[in-house]
């Protein structure tokens, strides 16, 4: 809930709250990164099992690791989202 979230950094201070978005942008991106993995194997195991080239199923589906540039703008949109005032 957008006024949970908003109540529980309003008291916080601005360190904390960065912190906390931080944190939370860290998580989604992990998230959306095991997500990609589970793809990714779940592919090569399809690729043994019909016999396909299991190296050209893990070079179509591996993903790239994220930066830590990725966390920092999901955390600027998070936070942009959060000090709205609605």
């Amino acid at each position: 809930n957008n006024t949970d979230t908003q109540e529980m950094l309003m008291s916080k201070n601005p360190y904390e709250v960065r912190l906390e978005t931080l944190k939370m942008a860290k998580e989604m991106v992990d998230q959306q990164f095991n997500l990609q993995m589970d793809l990714m194997f779940n592919m090569i195991d399809q690729a043994k099992e019909s016999g396909e080239n299991v190296k050209d199923a893990y070079d179509k589906y591996v993903p790239d690791m994220y930066k830590p540039e990725h966390v920092i703008d999901k955390a600027q949109e998070l936070y942009k989202y959060v000090s709205e005032k609605k």
